[in-house]
């Protein structure tokens, strides 16, 4: 089958571009700009742009601005929709934009009293081109009911104001046409202005600070959406519960944190065929794909009507794994009957397959076109969905069970199930780095993950109940975590606290845990006694924080 077409003003599937000098001096100057003008430093900024000759918005960006206030919606729509002239992060983004931009002139033409006009723009523009769900039509359709501007504005939920609707913009287009608020802050991990500090190396130590019991049977996966704050959890009996997570970080303090959990119901979904243990993210935390390796259906979740909106039929044989593309306009399905399928996301079309080779797991690389597909037996192979071509990387000795990538990219994780170990090995050149012994598995797959800012440490469960966590460098056993009573199925770590992990076992329960290392505590300790001594103020001369939040709240999603 051929690929489908992309328009050229996104991006390939996942494109990865080096920047020149000139080039890479530009973005962090505008990055610069953003967070001035975020701050409020509007004269810094303005000076800024004039003596590095930068400009924070593209003419492209400027462009739509000026006609959003002047009310030019058809040209507005023109210039985001044609190629070429104002880029957008991808054609998810570019759809999101355009029904932005017509149902601000659908509430224009409202606001004007051209009734006639309006409904033409719902019928002929909106409807006919976007498939909106029952709520989004009916959230539209009631503004035409309103006797006034104050009732249309209590009832309206989409962008009122020019500047509403281009800060939704700012998010949608491309980093090149306006760099989006606080993206600087985002790009060093940090809401609280302290960078963190790599903080698990040495001696560690752990502890449960929760455990969930929603699940009445065997739990196989689990998932944190990407900016932490749901975690999903899928069971034998083909449930997922998702479990809302709200932290918030302060300065750490010498005396530690206090972490807090409290939840009431939770949102469940229910698999339409059988066992669920796929799960999958996409990039922006909108969309959970799920499916099992009994199934041959891909349920699509959208977190935002909280509904299973579509069911997929993988073309040939039941779903092994799913996998996003960075970008999020694309995701991956493997299949046990020889068969990985390339998704376009937003028309939920086949792009491209390859057949041949029974598909056992698959991990997609965070920040290019490569994805790596573990065969039976001993074989890993690496598939660039842009050229649509793969390679061997790597021939193992051992039989390897399931496959996982770093955040960064450089290393992957190989379970080998009867050797009982891990294996990482980089990802470029799938050369060994170091081997992990001690945990127990013979019958069942077993899916470790890497722990910290940098992945100093990997962790994975065991057929006995426990927890192994190693230093990922030199493959000593750091620390073993008990708790549970029967399989520890699959390790997680939080995406963003990445001194938290969560585990799934089959004693039906999930458990969220805390690591820490106390030689970083003791360097805490003693810069806090030396900032004493100067000035009276705890921490003072402490720049680097943990990543570990002070209260993570689980809470219900309704």
């Amino acid at each position: 089958m051929q690929p489908s077409r992309v328009s050229n003003k996104c991006r390939s599937p996942c494109e990865s571009i080096d920047l020149t000098p000139e080039q890479k001096r530009n973005k962090w100057t505008r990055l610069i700009l953003r967070e001035l003008y975020d701050l409020g430093f509007c004269e810094a900024a303005a000076a800024l742009e004039q003596e590095a000759s930068v400009q924070l918005r593209s003419c492209g960006m400027k462009k739509l601005q000026h006609l959003v206030a002047t009310c030019q919606w058809d040209e507005a729509l023109q210039l985001v929709t044609q190629s070429g002239t104002l880029h957008m992060k991808s054609t998810r983004a570019t759809r999101e934009a355009a029904l932005l931009l017509l149902q601000r002139k659908f509430i224009e033409y409202l606001l004007n009293d051209q009734l006639a006009e309006a409904r033409r723009t719902f019928q002929d523009e909106i409807l006919s081109t976007y498939h909106l769900n029952e709520t989004e039509v009916k959230e539209l359709a009631e503004l035409l009911l309103c006797r006034d501007a104050k009732e249309m504005h209590e009832r309206a939920r989409k962008p009122w104001h020019d500047d509403e609707l281009i800060v939704q913009f700012e998010a949608l287009v491309s980093p090149e046409e306006m760099i989006p608020k606080g993206a600087l802050r985002k790009l060093v991990h940090d809401e609280e202005l302290h960078v963190p500090l790599s903080n698990l190396r040495g001696n560690v130590t752990g502890y449960c600070f929760d455990t969930l019991t929603c699940h009445t049977d065997d739990v196989w996966a689990l998932a944190f959406s990407p900016d932490g704050q749901i975690l999903a959890s899928a069971s034998k009996n083909g449930y997922v519960v998702l479990y809302e997570i709200s932290s918030h970080t302060n300065l750490l303090t010498v005396t530690g944190e206090s972490i807090n959990v409290k939840r009431d119901t939770t949102h469940i979904i229910e698999s339409v065929e059988g066992p669920i243990d796929c799960l999958a993210w996409s990039s922006n935390s909108r969309v959970l794909l799920l499916s099992g390796t009994h199934s041959t259906t891909i349920q699509v979740w959208n977190r935002t009507t909280k509904k299973c909106e579509k069911s997929l039929n993988h073309p040939i044989g039941n779903v092994s794994r799913l996998q996003w593309l960075p970008n999020g306009d694309y995701f991956v399905s493997g299949s046990t009957d020889k068969l990985l399928v390339l998704w376009n996301a937003t028309d939920n079309s086949v792009v491209y397959q390859w057949s041949g080779r029974r598909v056992v797991d698959v991990v997609v690389h965070p920040r290019n076109s490569n994805v790596f597909v573990l065969l039976p037996g001993f074989e890993l192979r690496v598939y660039d969905v842009t050229q649509k071509s793969d390679h061997l990387i790597l021939q193992t000795k051992h039989v390897v069970s399931c496959l996982v990538i770093s955040s960064c990219g450089h290393f992957l994780l190989l379970n080998c199930i009867k050797e009982e170990q891990v294996m990482c090995v980089e990802s470029t050149t799938g050369r060994t780095l170091a081997t992990f012994q001690g945990m127990r598995e013979q019958r069942y797959i077993l899916r470790p993950c890497f722990i910290g800012f940098q992945h100093e440490l990997v962790a994975s469960g065991s057929e006995d109940g426990k927890v192994f966590v190693w230093e990922r460098e030199s493959g000593k056993l750091a620390i073993t975590l008990d708790g549970h009573s029967s399989v520890v199925n699959e390790v997680v770590c939080h995406p963003i606290h990445t001194n938290v992990i969560a585990t799934a076992s089959d004693d039906k329960t999930i458990r969220l845990w805390s690591l820490e290392s106390m030689d970083f505590r003791e360097d805490l300790v003693l810069g806090s006694e030396l900032s004493k001594n100067k000035s009276h103020t705890i921490l003072k001369d402490v720049t680097y924080t943990t990543t570990a939040p002070v209260e993570m709240l689980v809470l219900p999603i309704f």
